[in-house]
């Protein structure tokens, strides 16, 4: 796998409301142009999704079926006729269409589009770069680490952080401890709330093990804990399908786990060493 090796920092301001739930949905390895592409499963997705009406989305990559990373160096050969480029870049340009169409009305709740390892590359952009202008998400790269920076309604000038350190994905073994093996180890790289996933096909959540740190209180120290969350964000392409070629079926691997996890996340008021504090309560779900 090779993706564009992007890192980014991404802050976004979101709103929420003291005891009241919003959602953080990712999405991605859709691979919508591929014949194996789950059609009912994606519009199952965006139907659940679009009515949602206190979310917001975070783009995990791979959008598209093509073009792989190998397919890609193919494409680089200076020996293909400028004719087969350019009717390839109105193939992907028609595919990103599609999928602008079917999420359209995600624009101005995408906190911000992963790419993956697989995008056309139109030379001056890639398909996700075109998707995430469309939706009005900055472009992140294959790896980004956003805060949502949550203003709470109905309070004076009280905000709360939500880190999220997401990357398109890597393998990590067949079995799901291997996979979230895998995510467990991002927290060796960045201090988040939240770490994500995609590339495996694999999905679901689950809770890491508690952090504890001391803060300073007026009367010393206070040991406070905070238990991050791990996620695998699924697809949108089955590995088997009665009939049908497939390079899961040849390598022998299991089904892809289609559909998709999201994350509800409620801001609570506490009161702790004689002060009202905020605290954000976040619940996994596949």
């Amino acid at each position: 796998m090779k993706t564009d090796g992007i890192f980014t920092a991404h802050n976004v301001k979101v709103e929420a409301e003291i005891g009241k739930p919003f959602k953080l949905i990712p999405f991605g390895d859709i691979h919508r142009d591929s014949d194996m592409f789950a059609h009912s499963h994606w519009q199952e997705f965006l139907a659940y999704a679009k009515a949602q009406k206190n979310a917001v989305f975070l783009g995990m990559g791979d959008y598209t079926d093509g073009v792989s990373t190998s397919e890609r160096i193919v494409l680089s050969d200076v020996n293909l006729h400028d004719t087969t480029k350019n009717t390839l870049k109105d193939v992907y340009k028609g595919v990103t269409k599609t999928l602008v169409n079917e999420l359209g009305w995600m624009r101005g709740r995408v906190i911000g589009l992963l790419g993956g390892n697989h995008y056309f590359d139109f030379g001056d952009q890639t398909t996700d770069h075109v998707l995430a202008a469309a939706l009005g998400g900055k472009y992140l790269g294959v790896c980004g680490f956003i805060r949502l920076s949550i203003a709470l309604k109905g309070t004076t000038n009280k905000s709360i952080a939500l880190d999220i350190f997401a990357h398109h994905g890597k393998g990590g073994g067949a079995t799901p401890a291997g996979q979230f093996g895998s995510i467990e180890k991002m927290a060796s790289t960045a201090d988040a709330d939240i770490y994500l996933m995609g590339h495996t096909h694999g999905k679901g959540c689950l809770p890491s093990s508690p952090r504890i740190k001391l803060v300073s209180t007026k009367n010393g120290v206070e040991v406070r804990e905070r238990t991050p969350w791990l996620g695998r964000t699924g697809s949108y392409l089955k590995a088997y399908e009665s009939g049908r070629a497939s390079y899961n079926v040849d390598a022998g691997r299991s089904a892809c786990a289609l559909g998709w996890i999201e994350f509800e996340i409620t801001p609570v008021r506490v009161r702790k060493d004689g002060q009202d504090m905020i605290e954000l309560r976040i619940r996994g779900t596949s």
